[in-house]
């Protein structure tokens, strides 16, 4: 009802109810309220909690600083400073030295100062972008947090409504914040907030038990700290006497730490505590001690090792022999030739230094390199949010087929245009990207080269946050029962359950009473009228009471509908009581603690009144088998009710005990019919209600079994005295009991013949409901079903339908096909069954005790389970409710699993394909782990899974103890990971799943993969607060929405000036039908204001974690503190699919990329290697540095750029990524491809020089002379007309290295791919870029010869034809290179796959 209220409406009715509900009730009620004096609880508003996380988060205590990639003590880095700094003065001094000794006017000495003005430039420039950068990538992560903080500055103190079951990867706790209870995010606790504790929760941080002094200053010693779980056990080490459930109607103080007593009844069950520091706090420490920069990606490595072969072997190499050479050619030819000797600053400082000059040009290349990242993160940026702003499904292309092992993965149709990407790009250039993080976490190179994606959690993130039916079992005649397995299957937009086994509706009879309870008592909507499509979170109080499993929180009307039930047939019941019964000091609690499972023991009894009048009564029961079993003396099996004896439990406990081993979640089902005096109730609540006026608030029941208790019980078995809430196992004072009023209790097993009646007569358990769609055969079953109800009394069990044993329906339980009996039959021993489930001690507990139900010996009370004057005997309304509960029927059990979310498991197939390893790190033990990761479709046979917990913890028992769990050597513990990998094999590196985790053995193992060569990409709740450092180990961390309807943070500068749109749709104001319509509008409102406060801000590129709009909760600003380290973030609905689809894109860019890489090195060697040879042939440089800066600042990097657009190859999504080690180990190869790629380059472009020259200068000296002419001449004495002809020749060579360079650059699009299989000319950006650099270079060519007098039409024609038909020559070399690369690379694919696919260790059983 409070959901269908606007917010301010709603605190006023929360505050109400707590009023009513703090008033002192009829009777004994009032006498311990008036003689308590204990303030309520207070707890902070939202503005004080703000102001003290904002606090935190402005401090200077909490700058986040990361060290840039860049490493400004790099050896290489320094070589090629070094050379630039040399030739910048090597410049100035021939230039200076040429301009005053030439004459006439040696123009070149101008264009040599010119050149060292532009290098210098270079430098400055690159100092400032690098410093820049790095600046920004810095600064990424802190200026994150500043986001996070304007965020929460911005805040409107919107709190939305949990709208799935209380999930183990949503960390949130019960906070009172401005007087009502919220559901708070860890990392929004503050020091001083009161948070209300369930049994099992684990402190948030260091808290205080809420006492009547002291807690509030500190000084009590009852406290908890980060990570310690609250247990029953703790309590009675704190306070032994507050394991004993008080009686309402008793005297004494009661507890402070008691919700009830601090005006806050609807939390009873919860332990009040106060949180004594800021979780916040400890986790922004953690960030900066373990935050480190993400290491060097596999491209950054491979440059690296190119870049050091350059810069400290090829370049030493060239400029020292290209000097020495010098040296000796003017020492020794210019001497014997009688030369001048001033020329020896030309020949020795001037030839040598545009041996250099190519090298020193590359200083401008890391703004290349810089911009190259900008643009492929923002490719990837805007194509990520494209992806999950789009609609669509994911589809395969028309020519795959579906059955095709080796297919690629589907796609979506998505357009990203290249404005967006531009705008993205100018966006990133000047600020930090802290929605992203792209410059810190290397975002494109580590997508494209990974090779490991893990899962930390599952429920939400690789699973659907709600759990699923996956089986019912239900008693059947013989003693026996019968096993159904349930499926589901999308229809429309709703999600349908189904019964799949065929003829089960012979076991109607059995299973009406089990659909009826889970279609009335889980019911996640008003009786007969809900909307099921919104959401499946139960409408009851169990969680607000305390922790249980997301199974009990779940809505399971659909098993209802599977069976049979219609609206109709709901419509008939309206809600009386709700009664949430926990029992934490119960020894069903002691065993889920055993079994890992940390909450109290706990099931929920609805008290239904039905059409028959206000006496007749349902209370339908579920919730914890181990509880629930214990309340139940009978059984029904479809025909009667029949005595719960010993073999029969553990028949059915032993079936629950094998669903926990198989990872799912079990829940029992009963029900009692009741007869009560309603008229002579004296509490409130118990008038009838409606399905539109159903009951408020649930009854907190409290019950308790110790071992002293139990063991009083067997010895008091016949004593009227016996308390059933006794801890220490003593008799409560006959005088202040009312037990010693009532008559004795009849032990006899035997069903009386009125339970019987009742039980079987009822409308809900009797009469066929309303079944549609149902074949001929169900009403034949109906029909013998009312046949053999109406002569239940005189029927025997073999009469029944036959024994049922389907296919593979024992499966989930343990047992395989064909061996159902046998199994059963052994699994029923009565070893494991607890002391407190034998009939004995049930019985002695549920009889024994003084019964309040049973009916006076008197005609007016004949009948009646709760008569008048038993009521008026009772102190209170809880001793009812907790007699009440007791005595019930057994229905059966249903269990549970997580399913994979849509498309996981094929994405996991993908992916396998694509090279990369699937790792699940499981917090479950070794058998529970390999259950869900069977479902996943991982590997699951022999040495699949190993357990990070050490043998010495004592929290798991000893481990590998199964024979079939493991035969090989396994590693057990994470400390023993390493010496395993080093010793004996690498199976810890090839498998799939890791049990038993903790977060800290688990960032230890990614620390390993990465140590190996991995790199590893997290998957995790982003409302799970221990993931961040998990996220922060990884290469690169996803954050997904582990809850539907999650509203997102939106940064950008806060939302101060958005609050009030916001306000108009407060999330948990919205009703459930109409929450996603609310949502979406609110949304739109966001988006809406958004845009008009920033006018022409694109929503893709403005920095926001999410474009989904603005609309901030505090699941929202917990998700965007836990995901401080995460680049990436996905939403609930969005397919892993996205992440295929990313990393194909990543991949295709990475290799554009290295492509450019090489064209870029492979030029400037070229150019290098041109000038050197002319030095050894005593000629002037090919091609001075005015126009090696053209070719390396200008036609290079276009032509370069253009090889980014290069499409993506078909089978890129099929190949090995590469390792993050040994890289580069075929360099020598890839040193011969290049020389040979380059070669016919160079060697072109010499002779177009040479023929040209020879032609150009005075006398046109034949070729094989030109060396000698142009050695006897003093170059500074150079006429004009020759100054001019070797500028012309220059020139030529120039356009002819830039044609050439377009050639070369046509057949670098793809690393294997031959020319002839991919036209170059499909790549429509290298056809503009290429045209756009040829026609400047050309023009470039006509402006400097246009104002010479050099005679140009004396060039021969073969000059043109040797600068223009290179490519015939060219483009076979390139191929022929190519193809032998190909040769290689397919056959290290191949190996790569092998090892990738036959994991050696695995599957063996030695």
């Amino acid at each position: 009802m409070a959901d269908t209220q606007p917010l301010n409406d709603r605190l006023h009715t929360a505050k109400a109810e707590e009023k009513e509900s703090n008033k002192p009730s009829a009777h004994n009620d009032n006498v311990e309220t008036q003689s308590v004096s204990i303030k309520p609880a207070v707890g902070l508003s939202t503005a004080a909690a703000k102001n003290q996380l904002l606090e935190l988060l402005d401090s200077d205590h909490t700058r986040v600083l990361i060290p840039p990639h860049f490493d400004r003590r790099s050896r290489s880095l320094w070589a090629i400073l070094g050379v630039t700094i040399a030739t910048i003065a090597l410049l100035l001094v021939d230039g200076g030295y040429t301009l005053a000794k030439g004459d006439p006017k040696q123009t070149r000495g101008i264009g040599s100062v010119v050149e060292a003005a532009l290098l210098l430039v270079s430098v400055l420039v690159t100092y400032w972008v690098i410093v820049h950068e790095s600046k920004l990538e810095m600064r990424e992560l802190d200026m994150r947090l500043r986001a996070i903080s304007q965020e929460i500055r911005g805040w409107t103190g919107i709190y939305a409504d949990l709208r799935t079951p209380q999930l183990p990867t949503v960390t949130t706790y019960t906070v009172l914040r401005d007087g009502v209870w919220r559901d708070v995010p860890t990392l929004l606790l503050v020091e001083g907030d009161t948070i209300a504790l369930a049994y099992g929760e684990a402190a948030p941080c260091l808290i205080s038990l809420r006492t009547v002094d002291k807690a509030l200053n500190g000084e009590t010693k009852f406290t908890l700290d980060r990570g310690q779980k609250f247990t029953s056990e703790t309590m009675r080490t704190w306070h032994p006497s507050a394991c004993i459930p008080k009686r309402s109607g008793g005297s004494g103080d009661r507890n402070a730490w008691d919700p009830s007593v601090a005006g806050h009844s609807t939390l009873t069950g919860r332990i009040l505590f106060h949180v004594r520091a800021t979780p916040l706090s400890n986790h922004l420490v953690q960030i900066s001690l373990h935050h480190q920069r993400t290491g060097r990606s596999v491209l950054q490595n491979q440059m690296r090792v190119v870049i050091r072969l350059c810069a400290l072997r090829i370049m030493p190499a060239l400029c020292i022999t290209a000097l020495i050479a010098n040296i000796v050619i003017y020492g020794v030819v210019s001497a014997k030739q009688e030369s001048h000797y001033g020329m020896g600053v030309e020949v020795i400082i001037g030839k040598t230094v545009y041996v250099m000059f190519p090298f020193a040009c590359t200083v401008l290349w890391p703004v290349l390199w810089i911009v190259s990242r900008i643009f492929t993160n923002s490719c990837e940026v805007v194509l990520f949010d494209t992806l999950q702003r789009s609609k669509t499904e994911y589809e395969d292309t028309d020519n795959i087929d579906e059955f095709d092992v080796e297919a690629l993965p589907p796609t979506k149709d998505v357009t990203v245009g290249i404005g967006a990407i531009i705008d993205r790009m100018r966006w990133l250039w000047w600020n930090c990207d802290f929605r992203t993080l792209s410059r810190s976490s290397n975002l494109t190179e580590t997508l494209g080269n990974i090779t490991v994606i893990c899962s930390i959690d599952k429920e939400g993130t690789i699973a659907e946050p709600f759990c699923t039916p996956e089986q019912i079992v239900v008693p059947d005649a013989g003693d026996d029962y019968a096993i159904l397995d349930v499926g589901e299957q999308q229809v429309g937009t709703e999600i349908r359950t189904f019964i799949i086994d065929e003829g089960w509706e012979k076991f109607l009879p059995s299973l009406r009473p089990l659909g009826l309870d889970c279609s009335l008592s889980t019911s996640a909507h008003k009786l007969g009228k809900g909307n099921m499509n919104v959401t499946h979170r139960r409408h009851n109080h169990m969680h607000r009471h305390g922790k249980v499993l997301p199974s009990q929180d779940t809505c399971l009307c659909r098993i209802g509908k599977a069976i049979g039930f219609t609206n109709e047939d709901l419509s008939r019941y309206s809600k009386l009581k709700e009664i949430d019964v926990f029992a934490p000091f119960h020894e069903a609690t002691d065993a889920l603690v055993a079994k890992d499972v940390f909450c109290a023991a706990s099931f929920t009894s609805t008290v239904m009144q039905t059409e028959d009048g206000p006496g007749t009564l349902q209370m339908l029961t579920d919730g914890n088998v181990d509880l629930v079993l214990g309340m139940c003396l009978d059984y029904f099996d479809g025909s009667a009710i029949r005595p719960l004896d010993d073999h029969t439990i553990a028949m059915y406990y032993s079936l629950y005990l094998n669903a926990l081993q198989q990872d799912l979640q079990c829940l029992a089902f009963s029900y009692r019919p009741l007869s009560v005096d309603t008229d002579a109730i004296k509490w409130p609540g118990w008038e009838a209600s409606t399905a539109d006026t159903p009951n408020a608030q649930g009854r907190f029941i409290d019950l308790h079994l110790s071992k002293a208790a139990l063991q009083a019980a067997l010895d008091e078995q016949s004593s009227a005295s016996l308390v059933w809430a006794e801890s220490t196992g003593s008799v409560e004072d006959a005088g202040t009991s009312v037990l010693s009023k009532t008559a004795p209790v009849e032990t006899t097993v035997g069903i009386k013949d009125k339970d019987l009646v009742v039980a079987m007569d009822k409308p809900t358990l009797s009469e066929e409901p309303d079944v549609k769609d149902r074949s001929a055969s169900k009403s034949q079953t109906a029909d013998s079903v009312n046949s053999s109800r109406s002569n239940n009394n005189e029927n025997d069990a073999n009469e029944q339908t036959a024994q049922y044993d389907p296919d593979g329906g024992h499966e989930r339980f343990g047992f395989s096909d064909g061996d159902s009996q046998d199994a059963a039959t052994h699994s029923s021993s009565l070893d494991d069954l607890p002391d407190h489930l034998t009939e004995e001690a049930r019985k002695a507990l549920l009889r024994s005790k003084a019964k309040f139900s049973r009916p006076m010996r008197s005609d007016e009370t004949l009948g009646l389970d709760y008569s008048k004057a038993q009521l008026e005997h009772l102190y209170s309304e809880e001793d009812m409710l907790r007699d009440a509960v007791s005595e019930q029927i057994f229905l059966g059990l249903a269990t549970f699993a997580y399913d994979p979310k849509t498309d996981v498991c094929d994405f996991i197939e993908d992916l396998d394909i694509a090279g990369i390893r699937f790792v699940y790190f499981s917090r479950a033990s070794g058998r529970q782990s390999k259950a869900f990761a069977e479902r996943l479709g991982l590997e699951t046979d022999w040495n699949t899974c190993i357990l990070l917990s050490s043998a010495t913890d004592g929290i798991r028992g000893d481990g590998y103890i199964e024979d079939h769990d493991i035969k090989a050597r396994l590693p057990r513990g994470i400390e023993n990971i390493r010496q395993h990998l080093e010793e004996v094999d690498d199976i810890p590196l090839q498998i799939s799943l890791f049990a038993e985790c903790t977060p800290a053995s688990t960032r230890e193992m990614i620390k390993i993969s990465q140590e190996y060569g991995d790199v590893v990409c997290c998957i995790g709740s982003a409302l799970k607060d221990s993931n961040t450092l998990t996220f922060a180990a990884a290469d690169l961390a996803v954050g997904v929405e582990p809850i539907p309807h999650f509203n997102r943070v939106f940064y950008g500068g806060g939302q101060g000036s958005l609050g009030a749109a916001m306000a108009q749709h407060p999330v948990d104001a919205v009703p459930g039908d109409d929450a996603a319509a609310a949502i979406d509008s609110a949304e739109a409102s966001a988006v809406a204001l958004r845009s008009a406060v920033l006018s022409g801000h694109d929503m893709a590129n403005d920095g926001s974690i999410s474009t989904s709009g603005a609309l901030v909760t505090q699941y929202a600003l917990g998700a965007a503190l836990t995901c401080i380290p995460c680049p990436l973030f996905l939403q609930h609905d969005t397919s892993l699919y996205m992440l295929m689809q990313v990393i194909s894109e990543a991949r295709r860019l990475v290799g554009c990329v290295q492509q450019t890489a090489i064209f870029l090195a492979c030029t400037c060697l070229a150019l290098a290697g041109v000038n050197f040879v002319a030095a050894l042939c005593l000629l002037p440089p090919v091609l001075p540095g005015y126009m090696v800066l053209w070719i390396l600042w200008v036609v290079a990097p276009l032509l370069g750029i253009t090889l980014l657009f290069a499409p993506h190859d078909e089978n890129i999504m099929s190949t090995m990524p590469l390792r993050n080690h040994a890289h580069m180990s075929d360099l020598p190869r890839f040193s011969v491809y290049a020389a040979i790629r380059m070669l016919p380059p160079v060697a072109l472009t010499l002779v177009v020089y040479v023929t040209a020259l020879a032609k150009l200068l005075d006398g046109s000296p034949e070729v094989g002379h030109l060396s000698s002419v142009l050695g006897r001449k003093d170059w500074l004495l150079l006429s004009p007309r020759d100054q001019w002809a070797v500028l012309a020749a220059q020139t030529y060579a120039m356009v002819a290295f830039a044609f050439h360079c377009a050639c070369v650059s046509s057949t670098l699009m793809f690393r294997t791919r031959t020319w002839l299989e991919f036209v170059p000319v499909r790549n429509v950006a290298w056809v503009v870029g290429s045209a756009v650099s040829l026609v400047l270079t050309f023009a470039l060519a006509a402006l400097l010869l246009a104002f010479g007098d050099a005679a140009v039409a004396h060039v021969r024609w073969y000059t043109y034809v040797l600068a223009f038909a290179g490519p015939v020559v060219l483009l076979p070399l390139q191929d022929l290179c190519k193809l032998h690369d190909k040769k290689k690379w397919t056959r290290l694919q191949k190996l790569a796959k092998l090892e990738f696919k036959t994991k050696l260790g695995l599957h063996s059983p030695l």
